[in-house]
């Protein structure tokens, strides 16, 4: 069931939806105007059913790797991937396992791109719009599941609406920063990047930022607080 914890952080995302869509269009612009002078922001629509959104996005493109690009990427790849059999397994096996997990993902946009170039699904503008979108689902989330993962505990309400608030104005601020940052870098590094971009610079990035925050809030005891306040 939906709780007045949940409710509540929704219903402002929703009444303010407006005003956040013109937040990221401000940052966008602030940015494009000191990183890319000349470039421009512009909108897509996005289909809600019962809804059109407008969504801002860094108007920039990307193509494919120049053939010097694709060899140094690969000299690169090869050389880190001798590197991960240096790492001391007992210690830095995660690191170790990631690394190699990160070089198959660019292996296969390298061997995409040596053997069928012109077949690449994406162009930048689409793939930003998309993560925007679901940046955006993604937020509205955040209530939920914080529902069912954090309110359940005995922490006091203000913790539990401090927490709520500062995650959220975090994800607020850091996923348009994210995707400009995505784009800014794509148009310049060409899109054979936009694989290990997406896989581990994506939502897997903004999953482990909020599972950093959920575990800072469960680390907090702000009971004594909330009793003095009461």
């Amino acid at each position: 069931t939906l709780s007045l914890h949940d409710a509540l952080p929704i219903f402002l995302l929703l009444h303010f939806l407006d005003e956040i869509i013109h937040g990221w269009h401000a940052i966008f612009s602030f940015w494009l105007e000191k990183l890319e002078p000349g470039s421009a922001v512009s909108e897509r629509t996005v289909d809600l059913g019962s809804y059109v959104l407008w969504l801002p996005f860094p108007d920039l493109s990307a193509g494919g790797p120049s053939s010097l690009l694709w060899w140094g990427t690969l000299i690169v790849c090869i050389l880190l991937y001798i590197t991960t059999y240096f790492i001391p397994a007992a210690r830095w096996l995660p690191l170790m396992y990631m690394m190699r997990a990160g070089l198959l993902v660019q292996g296969t946009a390298l061997a995409f791109f040596a053997f069928i170039p012109g077949e690449f699904p994406y162009d930048l503008q689409s793939y930003v719009v998309s993560n925007l979108a679901m940046s955006l689902f993604f937020l509205f989330m955040i209530p939920w599941i914080l529902g069912v993962t954090y309110y359940v505990f005995d922490f006091s309400l203000l913790q539990k609406v401090a927490i709520t608030t500062i995650t959220l104005l975090y994800f607020l601020i850091a996923l348009p920063m994210q995707y400009l940052m995505h784009v800014v870098v794509l148009h310049h590094a060409s899109l054979l990047f936009l694989p290990i971009f997406y896989l581990l610079f994506g939502i897997f990035l903004d999953v482990m930022m909020f599972v950093a925050l959920y575990s800072w809030g469960m680390s907090l005891r702000w009971k004594k607080l909330d009793n003095e306040n009461s």
